[in-house]
């Protein structure tokens, strides 16, 4: 099994925090490898994207055009398209139930809760 790898310098407490508890994740299902860190960092990156997205645009979930409609806030989209990032870098590093039950790969049922926290 590699070693544990630190998160990026430039990583946030919350971005540390996602990164800590996927790659302990990963390490107890026996699916880590140093290959994952590049993946690893875009999961982390558009989960946390993702979440600032979204808590930017709760004070104010509608906006008025110029021309008087109403529409979501520009946030929700950059929100949703981090969020279907994260999802696709949750599969490729078999993050997601459906990713490890197509691979054979079983963990113990308390190994998620942290990670689930933490990307809710």
């Amino acid at each position: 099994m590699a070693r544990q790898v630190p998160p990026p310098i430039d990583f946030d407490p919350h971005e540390r925090e996602i990164w800590s508890a996927a790659q302990r994740q990963l390490r107890l299902q026996g699916t880590w490898t140093r290959t994952d860190v590049p993946l690893l960092h875009f999961y982390t990156r558009s989960v946390r994207l993702a979440q600032r997205a979204r808590e930017a645009a709760v004070d104010f979930p509608l906006q008025r055009t110029s021309t008087g409609t109403m529409i979501g806030h520009v946030e929700y989209q950059l929100a949703e398209k981090a969020e279907a990032a994260a999802l696709r870098y949750a599969t490729a590093l078999l993050l997601t139930p459906e990713s490890r039950k197509r691979h054979g790969v079983t963990i113990p049922d308390s190994a998620t809760s942290e990670l689930d926290a933490l990307t809710a």
